[in-house]
């Protein structure tokens, strides 16, 4: 479409022309600055994920957020887009909204390695080997019950459900075991001892969600989809940590993609979209979402700045009057 993309070039200001924002200062990886002059700036840099200090400053959904905590998003997700609208005078909406991936590798904070089977496959142990909770959960419900149990908790999966496990490979499960990220083994008290579980609490566990399922029923902790048995080895347990998934705080923005100042006016020129964006979500954003926030309003982004464009008209007129 004729665009012209500039990688490695950080935007580190925008230009103000009186009210309204005209452009952008930008910096090379050479560290040669860079600026371009626009009609519209549109923002969709993402949220704060990566950003472990911002993320504590604005923190007011969990008790605590531990600074090693590890995160879902690419590590270049740290609030610039925030940043650069604070310093025209935007305001911001639900920054202490902070959304927890509760099954995530604990050191990388990645959601695909293990096996990662559907919540109705879901087996999820402390490290005593006991479920603590409906695995079918919400996923702030989720990440408080696994913040309670310790932080660290086991997706336990059998060879059947390992079959439902989403973007793996038998290859890559081998070489995870190898590498002893995640342990199998061809009996559930085996895989107990590996983990360092009792393997008669471990295996009475599984025996009784088994029987739920069977039952179509939890009496225990109300799983309200129930899908595979856990009974056929060899057997996998994945370990898991909470990890920060999506911040739903940001920039305020009108219907429209206006970004607004803190008396609730528009800030001429700048627009923004995405988790750049906040007030979509409210505090729990639903599995999904991210993707339909940034269709939506990054689309309706670029249709408004195209409108918000002065005509040949308009700028007659201006003259004009000048």
């Amino acid at each position: 479409m004729g665009a012209t993309v500039l990688t490695e070039t950080r935007a580190k200001h925008l230009l103000v022309d009186g009210d309204k924002v005209v452009g952008v200062v930008a910096e090379k990886s050479d560290g040669s600055k860079v600026t371009v002059h626009a009609k519209s700036v549109i923002l969709t840099s993402g949220g704060f994920g990566a950003n472990m200090k911002m993320v504590q400053k604005y923190n007011t959904y969990w008790k605590h957020i531990d600074s090693d905590m590890p995160t879902t998003n690419s590590p270049a997700i740290t609030g610039d887009g925030i940043g650069l609208g604070k310093e025209v005078g935007a305001d911001l909406v639900g920054m202490g909204f902070i959304q927890l991936m509760p099954v995530s590798d604990p050191k990388t904070g990645e959601l695909f390695t293990g096996v990662v089977t559907p919540p109705a496959n879901y087996i999820m142990v402390n490290k005593k080997g006991k479920r603590f909770v409906n695995e079918f959960a919400e996923r702030d419900v989720l990440a408080k019950a696994v913040i309670a149990n310790g932080g660290l908790i086991y997706q336990i999966a059998d060879d059947k459900i390992k079959e439902t496990a989403y973007n793996t490979t038998q290859e890559s499960l081998d070489a995870q075991v190898k590498a002893g990220t995640l342990f199998r083994d061809d009996t559930l008290e085996g895989l107990a001892k590996q983990i360092g579980m009792d393997p008669d609490v471990l295996v009475d566990t599984i025996k009784k969600y088994n029987s739920y399922v069977d039952a179509g029923k939890d009496p225990e902790f109300h799983k309200n989809v129930l899908g595979l048995k856990c009974e056929v080895a060899p057997f996998y347990a994945t370990p898991r940590k909470p990890a920060i998934h999506h911040t739903m705080g940001g920039l305020v923005i009108d219907t429209k993609a206006h970004v607004l100042n803190k008396d609730g006016k528009i800030i001429d020129g700048l627009y923004s979209a995405g988790e750049n964006a906040g007030g979509i979500h409210a505090g729990n954003r639903l599995g999904g979402n991210s993707l339909a926030d940034i269709f939506t309003f990054g689309r309706i982004a670029a249709n408004t700045a195209y409108e918000d464009m002065p005509t040949e008209s308009d700028a007659t007129s201006g003259a004009s009057q000048h």
